[in-house]
């Protein structure tokens, strides 16, 4: 799939979760990008101790599913102007 599919998909996926939810669309926004975003820097350390042969749809994967959610987070509190659950 194509980057910016993959980017899209998921920004509408997370904005339509912290439309309908914005407490759960928060915290999962925050906790799988987080996630996401230490498991892509622990692969490119790992990569650069012992280079192996994984694809690069596995990187590109990685680098959408920590973006996606820091985006999509970041764009609801710019339109909100803050985080109404706090």
């Amino acid at each position: 799939m194509n980057f910016a599919l993959l980017l899209i998909a998921q920004l509408i996926v997370y904005a339509l979760l912290m439309l309908y939810d914005e407490y759960a669309g928060t915290l999962l926004a925050l906790i799988l990008g987080s996630i996401c975003l230490a498991i892509w820097i622990l692969s490119h350390v790992v990569e650069w101790v012992q280079p192996s042969r994984v694809s690069r749809k596995y990187y590109t994967y990685l680098i959408t599913a920590w973006l996606a959610p820091f985006l999509a987070l970041a764009a609801f509190i710019a339109l909100r102007g803050g985080v109404g659950w706090l």
